[in-house]
C-alpha cells in the first residue's frame, strides 16, 4: 500500500523555476507471515534505492520535474494486528522544476 505523507519545499514557491521539493511517501508491505512482509519491503527497498554505476536502477519520472534524490526516511519493520504482518517504510525524494 502506497500513501502520500507530506511534503515540504525549499526557496521560492514551488512550480517557480529553481524551486526545489521534498515528497513523503509511505510504502506498507502487508503479509500472513513475518518473513514474507520483510521479503517484500527488500523488494520495495531495492526498488527504490538500487543503483547503477551512473543512476538509479529504477527511474522516477513526473513531467516537468526531475528527481534529485530519494532516501530511505524511516523503517519501522515488522508489526502483527490480529495476525496480519506488516513492514511500514517511508522514502523521501526530493525533486526540482525544470527550467522552461
Amino acid at each position: 500500500m502506497l500513501y502520500p505523507v507530506g511534503s515540504s519545499s525549499d526557496g521560492p514557491p514551488f512550480g517557480d523555476a529553481s524551486a526545489d521539493a521534498r515528497i513523503v511517501y509511505q510504502i506498507t508491505s502487508v503479509a500472513t507471515t513475518a518473513e514474507q512482509a520483510e521479503w517484500m519491503a527488500d523488494k520495495v527497498r531495492s526498488g527504490m534505492l538500487a543503483r547503477t554505476a551512473v543512476d538509479y536502477t529504477y527511474p522516477i519520472t513526473a513531467a516537468g520535474y526531475a528527481v534529485m534524490s530519494r532516501e530511505l526516511d524511516k523503517e519501522e519493520g515488522v508489526t502483527v494486528a490480529s495476525g496480519v504482518y506488516s513492514y511500514v517504510q517511508r522514502f523521501a525524494i526530493e525533486v526540482t522544476t525544470l527550467a522552461s
